[in-house]
Order: structure tokens, then sequence, then C-alpha cells
């Protein structure tokens, strides 16, 4: 098996406030990266579609102790955890990056998923339609799609916009994704015209 570094979340915030973070704070959420990759190898490699041959990056929740309690498999090996909670989620909320870009194509790119923490399990966040169906949280980085964390009041919601091709044409989608305290809410649009994302993002009040 390969060696692995284990990063935590704490050690995103400095040296300093991470030794008193992880005191008061546990359980603690961790990227563990392939040893091979360091912070200047993952910059020069993020979004280049090069083929790599690490092991897939692994999201670890460890307890008081230091000791792993879970872990998730991600899909690539470079992978980037922001170390802000989502604020106004129900249950301790972290956002994970894995960067699946490929060579070629406007429709693949880096890709974002909430991920919470319930006792001592760590699970993708999922949230519901106006019609009660649920399903993952996802925020794609593409030619053709984009997200934001946008503050409102004392809560983030999550703002993603795309693109796809349709009857010959195309159709942008936005999408808002609300946290309550009874979980995630989602409201969507969609309107007739190409979005790519070189272009300006588009203001609050186009997502529903």
């Amino acid at each position: 098996m390969k060696c692995r570094l284990l990063l935590t979340l704490l050690l995103l915030s400095g040296p300093a406030r991470a030794a008193d973070d992880a005191k008061a704070h546990c359980p603690q959420v961790a990227l563990i990266l392939d040893a091979r990759l360091d912070a200047k190898k993952i910059e020069q490699g993020w979004g280049s579609g090069a083929a790599r041959d690490e092991a897939n990056a692994v999201l670890a929740l460890r307890d008081c102790s230091g000791n792993i309690v879970d872990r998730v498999a991600l899909s690539a090996p470079l992978a980037r955890l922001d170390a802000e909670p989502v604020r106004g989620a129900p249950v301790p909320t972290y956002l994970v990056t894995v960067d699946a870009t490929a060579e070629a194509g406007s429709y693949n790119g880096p890709l974002t998923q909430p991920f919470e923490v319930r006792g001592s399990k760590l699970q993708p966040v999922s949230a519901r339609d106006t019609t009660g169906k649920a399903a993952p949280i996802r925020l794609a980085l593409t030619g053709k799609a984009a997200w934001k964390r946008a503050p409102i009041g004392d809560k983030d919601d999550l703002l993603s916009v795309s693109c796809q091709p349709m009857n010959n044409d195309f159709v942008t989608t936005y999408r808002r994704y609300h946290p309550t305290a009874e979980g995630w809410r989602l409201s969507e649009r969609e309107e007739k015209g190409l979005w790519e994302s070189d272009g300006e993002f588009p203001p609050i009040r186009s997502f529903p």
C-alpha cells in the first residue's frame, strides 16, 4: 500500500490557530493524500487534465484521540478541503473539491460536494426540490458551469449555474441550495440561451 500524507482541516488555518483549535474542536475532517503530493504539485496539476498515477484522495473523520472513525473514498488524486464550514447548515458541513478535469471538453472540471458530520459519520449532502425529491448536491466548475457560496444573512446559500444543449439550442439552469434546520432545499429555474463560465457569474437575482 502506498504511503499517504494526512492533511487535517485545522492545518489550513495556520499552525498557531490549528494547535489551539485542535484541543477544542473534534471530531476533525481531514484529507488523506498520496505522499508524493505536496501543495506545489497540487497547484501545478490542478485543472490540467493530465493523467496521474497517485492514489485517489480520501476524506476522513478523526476523533479527539486522532483515530480515523470514518472515511469516504474520493474519485481523483487531487482534492481540496475548504476550511470554512458552511454557515446555517443543520450539522457541521464542509466543501470538498476533487479535480475531475479531462484533457479536452467543456463539460468537465473540478467538482465540489458538501459533506456533513453526523455523529461519527461523514455523509454527502442532499437537497430536496419543491416536489420533495432528494438528490446529492454537486457543484461543477467547467466551461459551461460554475458555482459560488453566497452569504445570505447568517446562512450560506450555494448558487450553481450550468448550460446544456437542447433541441438545437442551449438551456441554462440556475439552482439555489439553501440550508435550513430541517435540511437543504433546492430551488431552480431554466431559460433558453447560452452561458459560459469565461463570462461574469450571473447576479444573485437570477437564482430563484
